[in-house]
C-alpha cells in the first residue's frame, strides 16, 4: 500500500538520494493509527537508515500523547522486572559521571520517572521529567514522588531553566525532526553539559531473536549505528565521551541490540559532512534476511490456525498484530475480538472487529491466539495466573 506521505530527506545530512531496503505494512486501528505503513532506507549519502515517507512530527506527538503504551495501566504503572532491572542499570552507568549532587539532570521521554526515581538515590535530588504522556506524569508523582511534564521540548526550551546532564533513552529513534529537536536539546544544556542517550543498534538487529520486522515498528522510525549516532551528534556541536555497542534484557528470552553513548556539548563548529557508514546497510539487510525466513515460518502457523475455520481471539493490537493483519492470512481468520492491555484502545476496532480489555476474556471461551512475541511468556502468565482463564492458548513462538 502506497502512503500519500511526501518523501523524507535523510533525517541527519538531508540528502533525498535513498535506496528502498523493505517496505512495512501496518493495518489500521479506526482512528488510533498514526499510519500505515512505510519504506525502509538507506541514504545514498550518509548511509543513515530510516522510514520514509511517513506523518509529519505532530502526527506522532498526538500519537504518543493519546495512545501511549509506556504507562503500563495493566500493572496500575508499575514497570515489569526486566525494565526495573534495566534502568537500575542505567542509573549505575550515569550516575558516576555526574559531576555532583547538585547537577541538574532532565530525562526525556521518561514514561513513569523511575529512571530519575533511581538517579535521586543514587544522590541526586535535582531531577525533571518530560513526557507526553498526562498519564505518565500522574503514574511518576503517585509512585515515586517525581516531577514529570507533559510540556514538549521546544516548550521546555522556551522556558528560563537550564540543565547539566540530559538523558535520551530509546527517545532517537522516534523522533522525525531530528534537527529541530537537536536545536531544543543544545538551548536546554549549559555549557560543557552531558547528553547520554540509549538507541537501538540497526547494526545488530539480526543477532538477537525476535518477531520478524519487529524492529520496523509503528513507532521506531531511525535506525542508528555508531557511525550514524556520531554523525548527528557531531552536526549539533556534541563530542563524544563514550559509545558501546551492548545490548538490554527486554522480556522473556528477548533481548534488544542496544548502543549507549555519553556526549558532551561542546564549542566546537558544528559539521553537516558525515563520514560515510557503510554498517547499516549490512546490517539491515541482514536482518531483513533473517526476518524473511522466520516469516515463512510465522505464515504457516497462521494458515493452520485461518484453515482450522475455529473462532478465536487474537490478544494485542501492536505492531505485530497490525502487520501481520496487513501481510498475512490473519485477517482472513475467524476472529471474534482482539483483546488488549492498553486502555487507550478500549472502545476501538480492528478489522471491524471490537477491540476489548483483558478481564472481558473471563466472560468468554475462545482459543486466544497470542500475537506477540516479546511479551508472549507475560500475557499466558496474564491469562492464567491473573485472570484465571483457561482458554486454549495458540502461542506463535516457541519461547
Amino acid at each position: 500500500m502506497t502512503t500519500a506521505h511526501p518523501a523524507r530527506p535523510c533525517p541527519i545530512c538531508g540528502s533525498g538520494d535513498r535506496r528502498i531496503l523493505f517496505r512495512q505494512e501496518f493495518a489500521a486501528v479506526d482512528e488510533g493509527t498514526a499510519f500505515t505503513g512505510y519504506d525502509v532506507v538507506v541514504c545514498m549519502r550518509c548511509g543513515f537508515g530510516y522510514a520514509d515517507r511517513i506523518p509529519t512530527q505532530e502526527v506522532f506527538d498526538r500519537y504518543y500523547r493519546d495512545m501511549s503504551k509506556y504507562e503500563y495501566s495493566h500493572r496500575e504503572g508499575a514497570e515489569s522486572a526486566y525494565d526495573q532491572r534495566r534502568l537500575a542499570l542505567i542509573a549505575e552507568i550515569v550516575a558516576p559521571r555526574l559531576p555532583g549532587p547538585e547537577t541538574r539532570v532532565l530525562d526525556v521521554g521518561c514514561a513513569n520517572g523511575r529512571l530519575l526515581a533511581n538517579l535521586r538515590g543514587h544522590g541526586f535530588p535535582n531531577i525533571v521529567g518530560l513526557d507526553p504522556s498526562p498519564a505518565c506524569a500522574a503514574a511518576a508523582a503517585r509512585l515515586y514522588d517525581v516531577d514529570v511534564r507533559t510540556m514538549t521540548l521546544a516548550e521546555t526550551a522556551a522556558t528560563a531553566e537550564r540543565f547539566d546532564t540530559i538523558i535520551m533513552i530509546g527517545v532517537l529513534e522516534h523522533l522525525r525532526d531530528l534537527h529541530e529537536s537537536f536545536d531544543h536539546l543544545r538551548m536546554l544544556l549549559t555549557e560543557g553539559g552531558l547528553l547520554y542517550v540509549e538507541v537501538p543498534d540497526a547494526t545488530a538487529f539480526a543477532d538477537w531473536d525476535n518477531a520478524p520486522f519487529q524492529d520496523f515498528s509503528t513507532e521506531h522510525i531511525n535506525f542508528f549505528s555508531p557511525v550514524s549516532l556520531d554523525n548527528l551528534m557531531h552536526r549539533h556541536g556534541f563530542r563524544r565521551v563514550f559509545l558501546e555497542q551492548n545490548h538490554r534484557e527486554q522480556s522473556y528470552r528477548t533481548v534488544m541490540s542496544n548502543l549507549s553513548a555519553f556526549y558532551r556539548k561542546a564549542e566546537i563548529a558544528a559539521t553537516d559532512s558525515p563520514a560515510v557508514d557503510r554498517d547499516t546497510v549490512k546490517g539491515l539487510e541482514r536482518y531483513i534476511e533473517r526476518s524473511a525466513a522466520e516469516d515463512a515460518r510465522l505464515r504457516a502457523r497462521i494458515d493452520a490456525v485461518v484453515d482450522s475455520g475455529r473462532r478465536i481471539l487474537v490478544w494485542g493490537v501492536g505492531t505485530h498484530t497490525t502487520r501481520l493483519m496487513a501481510t498475512s492470512r490473519l485477517a482472513d481468520a475467524n476472529i471474534d475480538a482482539f483483546i488488549e492491555s492498553n486502555a487507550r484502545y478500549r472502545g476501538r476496532t480492528l478489522h471491524g472487529r471490537p477491540i476489548l480489555p483483558p478481564v472481558a476474556l473471563k466472560e468468554r471461551r475462545e482459543p486466544v491466539l497470542v500475537s506477540s512475541r516479546v511479551f508472549q511468556h507475560e500475557i499466558a502468565a496474564q491469562i492464567r495466573d491473573d485472570l484465571k482463564c483457561t482458554n486454549e492458548l495458540i502461542l506463535l513462538y516457541n519461547v
